[in-house]
């Protein structure tokens, strides 16, 4: 999902890249279809490099043919492109999100519905956003291709997509093109000219006569791999014409014949090793060391790449730099290994498997199963599978069981392995689980310790039917203490019950200790999404545990690097945007705290139900502070809604929740009645703060000092410690106190300036602001402090919201919001589409629930109640 990089010796096309310019803005949708070998890809990455436009990158794989995958990944691509540009326009297209696969929701959304929401984002852009879709021809699945199909009929707004593939897709093309929507770019367009063919021998070698050009692209036709295959073995050649000329008659194909020609033109060592080393389509030094059968392969590698033997370099996921092979070059060089080697080959493909085991269980079953050996590729699988589980890449954990041969179709691992596939699919899983567990006891000691290890994971963490996050912790950590192998399996242990952890709030410690462990196993074996997932996980806890600017910064990077890989619409991300929401609401910046606290709804699996409600409790506040009537039903209605309480702390989420409305709609008896069903087991810190300013509203200081009293001293830290001596300072008050009232004020300053800290002061507003004007007329060093939250207090939504907004229904308020223009009342009904006498009978209404007299005095009051 981002733009490949440009390998060595690339030669700048500028009439290719005029005839890009020319179509692809001008047109929704540009095909670029040409046979393999004619440099698609290297010319789009180049177009890439030198157009201003926003481009999204996007390349087509096998596993593609799941709809979920593929439109996912649509989604990703545009939003990895938006958010490294910057693009001020795409706030609803980086606000997509999806539940990824691990135990989702009954009702998560399919992608039709998130196309929809796609459209709509599209039509926000106010700016070219060209996404490149590579490699189309490997689209499979009517569904997938579908979604290609609708993007192209609706292609929305600015959006505009550009299309590579070896043939014509199966799409509808046809009306475009009639229509003069389609721009293409063929064969002829991509092929070499003789200038082209000129200026590429100039730069891999010596100049060309004229004669010499004209023979080789009489030869070629232009066809870029074929003439880069040419001069390669015309480079050192005395009598270039008539060498080429001798290529006219051979009865070979071209590709197979310059292939041959190529590894020929080449010294003995350099083409021995290309013969061995294009046995896939992908290698780095390591590999190149393994498969040259010692020490020099890398060297050879480094050697390939820069006489440019159709090498093009990436940048996995990792971080290792690793190259490709042209397709056409590695599969001609494979079928001759294969006619002279057989054997050889059989040995690369298992050298390879090995090597790719530690880093891409993908790449390493393929090269086993390629090389004819099931039990390796089995045993790579049942290994490295949780790394594909965490990177929600459930499509290619389906695919590669049912690569696995027949023959081993019986064996536990495999067998609890197609459950997981099952349980990920929303299939039932019980007979073949039942299976696995009954065959498990034939399995060596070494895996049936890391198969009874996994079992204790999917049952209490992915399942259905799984215990609450408390029970999971308890049987989780168990199993990982019961098993010392197996470090994969425990890497992912320690991840799930890390972050079950983290949701229950309890000692930071714990959940911190896991995700570390974790984290450390990762690194050690190669496993890059669970190391990620970890991190991001561990911001969670650190902000629990006060370490508020620390949790912020490994949050804002984790969600950083996530966008740049597209991998920010999986639930592993989570932890790190509910810290970077809390962060942000702490500060009271409540747009972006929205933002991220919206995104934790839409991603949290079942499985981080704590994640999901302490969002929601959040999200709750939010409203209330912003007077959103309508945002405050949806955080109540999804605080009741698909959320499992079988924890008693999760339940008192709920309850928090429903005390807020209860609050917010003038309802204080219910509210209170409400916070008074919480035990001391079900209060998360935010519960009892709020609950201790409630029952101080109310005039019940002992009910506030006992709330405080249960935030249990290690809670008491950073934004925790700033409200609750915030609500002390106003009880002290009370209590006529001033001294200790302005003392326990300073303190509660001193630590809000370490950390930005200001939401609690705001929410305090009306009652904190004779304090906070006593404070700063005395003088002191939070003065630029006191100043900017005196101003922030001023500001429409500060502080706890009267029952008289609340009674207004969205009707009202919209008439409401007329009342400060010039419009008569005939003229406010019109613009409504409704008759004066119901704009009157509104006017009485809310004249009523303010207390007004008549116009001005409804405007100035609701003015002063920020209900306007």
């Amino acid at each position: 999902m981002t733009i490949p990089h440009l390998g060595e010796q690339v030669l700048p096309r500028g009439r290719l890249m005029s005839v890009f310019d020319e179509v692809v803005v001008d047109r929704p949708v540009t095909l670029v279809a040409a046979p393999a070998g004619f440099g698609k890809t290297s010319a789009l990455v180049q177009w890439c490099c030198h157009t201003e436009t926003t481009v999204g990158w996007l390349t087509v794989d096998e596993f593609d043919g799941d709809p979920r995958r593929f439109f996912r990944h649509v989604v990703a691509a545009l939003q990895v492109a938006a958010h490294g540009d910057d693009r001020p326009d795409a706030g609803p297209l980086l606000d997509i999100a999806f539940r990824d696969p691990i135990g989702r929701w009954p009702e998560a959304a399919s992608w039709p519905d998130h196309h929809d929401e796609l459209l709509r984002a599209l039509e926000a852009l106010e700016a070219p956003l060209v996404l490149v879709v590579d490699d189309l021809h490997l689209l499979a699945g009517a569904e997938s291709r579908e979604i290609m199909a609708r993007l192209i009929r609706l292609t929305p707004g600015e959006l505009h997509l550009l299309l590579s593939s070896r043939s014509d897709p199966e799409l509808p093309l046809h009306r475009l093109r009639l229509a003069g929507g389609l721009g293409e770019v063929r064969e002829r367009d991509l092929a070499f000219s003789d200038h082209e063919i000129d200026r590429l021998a100039a730069m891999t070698g010596p100049s060309l006569s004229p004669e010499v050009v004209r023979s080789l692209s009489a030869l070629t036709r232009g066809w870029p791999a074929a003439v880069r295959m040419a001069l390669l073995t015309v480079e050192h050649e005395p009598d270039p014409v008539y060498r080429l000329a001798g290529m006219q008659g051979i009865d070979l194909s071209l590709t197979e014949y310059l292939t041959e020609e190529v590894l020929g033109s080449l010294r003995p060592a350099l083409a021995r090793f290309i013969l061995r080393a294009t046995i896939g389509d992908r290698i780095d030094a390591g590999l190149a060391d393994t498969l040259h059968g010692g020490p020099g392969g890398a060297e050879l590698l480094a050697e390939a790449a820069r006489r440019g033997v159709f090498l093009a370099p990436q940048t996995d996921t990792d971080g290792e730099p690793s190259y490709r092979w042209h397709p056409v070059f590695a599969s001609q060089c494979r079928a001759i290994m294969r006619k002279e080697s057989p054997e050889i080959v059989r040995e690369l493909h298992r050298a390879a498997a090995n090597h790719w085991r530690a880093r891409d269980a993908v790449e390493a079953v393929t090269a086993a199963l390629a090389a004819g050996d099931a039990d390796l590729a089995a045993d790579v699988l049942t290994e490295r599978w949780p790394e594909l589980l965490v990177r929600s890449d459930s499509s290619a954990l389906a695919s590669l069981c049912h690569k696995i041969p027949a023959s081993l179709s019986e064996d536990a691992e495999i067998l609890q392995l197609r459950a997981v596939g099952e349980l990920l699919d929303g299939r039932p899983t019980d007979g073949t689980m039942g299976r696995a567990r009954a065959r498990a006891g034939q399995l060596p000691p070494g895996r049936r310790h890391r198969f009874a290890l996994i079992d204790v994971l999917v049952s209490n963490f992915l399942a259905p039917g799984r215990p609450g996050p408390d029970e999971a912790v308890r049987r989780g950590s168990a199993a990982l203490r019961d098993v010392a192998d197996a470090p994969v399996a425990r890497a992912l242990g320690h991840l799930l019950v890390g972050e079950a952890a983290a949701q229950l709030q309890g000692d930071p410690s714990t959940s911190v200790g896991h995700l570390h462990e974790g984290a450390t196993l990762a690194v050690q074996h190669q496993l890059p999404a669970i190391a990620f997932a970890c991190r991001a996980s561990m911001s969670a806890p650190l902000f629990m545990s006060g370490q508020f600017d620390e949790a912020d910064s490994l949050a804002r990077d984790s969600i950083g690097r996530a966008r740049r890989t597209g991998q920010h619409w999986a639930s592993i991300v989570v932890p790190a945007y509910l810290t970077s929401g809390l962060a942000d609401f702490w500060r009271d910046e409540l747009v972006s705290a929205q933002r991220s606290l919206d995104q934790v709804v839409r991603l949290a699996t079942p499985r981080q139900a704590g994640y999901r409600l302490h969002a929601v409790t959040v999200l709750a506040l939010i409203a209330v502070a912003n007077q959103d009537a309508a945002s405050l039903a949806r955080a109540h209605a999804l605080a009741t809604q698909n959320c499992e309480t079988a924890s008693p702390y999760l339940a008192g989420f709920v309850r928090m929740v429903d005390a807020i409305e209860a609050d917010a709609r003038g309802n204080e008896e219910r509210a209170v009645a409400e916070v008074r069903t919480l035990d001391s087991s079900e209060q998360h810190p935010i519960a009892n703060l709020w609950g201790a300013e409630l029952h101080r509203r109310s005039g019940d200081a002992a009910g506030a000092w006992a709330a405080l009293a249960r935030i249990a001293p290690e809670q008491r830290v950073g934004h925790v410690d700033v409200a609750a001596t915030l609500t002390e300072a106003l009880l002290e008050h009370d209590r006529g106190n001033a001294g200790e009232a302005q003392r326990r004020l300073e303190l509660a300053l001193e630590a809000a300036g370490s950390f930005s800290i200001r939401r609690p002061f705001v929410e305090r507003g009306p009652d904190l602001r004779g304090l906070l004007d006593d404070h700063h007329a005395r003088g002191n060093r939070h003065v630029g402090l006191v100043a900017d939250l005196i101003d922030r207090m001023q500001q429409p939504g500060d502080g706890h919201r009267k029952r008289s907004y609340w009674e207004l229904t969205d009707r009202e308020h919209t008439v409401l919001s007329y009342l400060r223009s010039p419009m008569t009342t005939t003229e406010i009904a019109e613009a409504l589409f409704v008759s004066s006498n119901t704009v009157k009978t509104h006017l009485r209404a809310i004249y009523r629930k303010l207390g007004a007299g008549g116009r001005r005095d409804a405007i100035r009051i609701a003015t002063e109640r920020h209900a306007l």
